[in-house]
């Protein structure tokens, strides 16, 4: 839903397109700020396992940033490829679940409630995969079938999560129904377009 809104603001997508420029401009690939995305959010799930909360939020952050610039070089500076959308798609998976895994290393009160959200994800991205493949476009490499949660509310969730204290139990829950919403809404999508 964020994601959606947001790549409609002109003023954020001239901000991408800059960036993407001076990343391209330095020799870097969409590729390779994938894995330094990739990189730097896994730094942030063993900050939050560290408590050092402010540290990992700054770089959940970052690592969110290089996510949203890494497609704009490509189609600006290069050539969009499978392999740079499978490792994308791979790179932010791997993101969400250590960053989770590391939040909830030292708050074991959320044990239960983080595996729903997990299981929710599980879920979900099997909707979303399955849908891509039956779609079968040629528009874009992944296309991201519509949903209430995006990627970006996986990070407010997450930065919620961090002060949520023994709250963030049900915030785990309500985030896992969300996902669940969503995965539902994404089928739904599949049913209109595959008729």
């Amino acid at each position: 839903m964020l994601d959606t809104w947001l790549v409609g603001k002109s003023r954020l997508r001239g901000a991408q397109s800059r960036a993407a420029a001076i990343l391209s401009g330095a020799g870097l690939r969409a590729n390779h700020v994938t894995i330094a995305g990739a990189a730097i959010g896994t730094l942030a799930a063993i900050a939050f396992a560290y408590r050092l909360n402010a540290a990992g939020l700054a770089a959940l952050w970052l690592s969110a940033a290089l996510d949203a610039v890494d497609g704009t070089m490509a189609r600006d500076s290069e050539r969009p490829t499978a392999m740079g959308g499978v490792l994308d798609l791979t790179a932010d998976r791997l993101v969400e679940a250590a960053v989770l895994l590391g939040i909830a290393w030292q708050r074991p009160y959320l044990g239960f409630a983080a595996l729903t959200v997990l299981a929710s994800w599980y879920v979900n991205i099997t909707v979303f995969l399955a849908v891509g493949a039956a779609l079968e476009t040629r528009e874009k490499l992944i296309r991201y079938p519509p949903g209430l949660l995006e990627r970006t509310e996986a990070l407010v969730f997450f930065t919620l999560l961090i002060f949520a204290g023994r709250i963030g139990i049900g915030l785990c829950y309500a985030y896992a129904v969300l996902e669940i919403w969503t995965a539902m809404q994404r089928l739904g999508f599949a049913r209109r377009e595959l008729r």
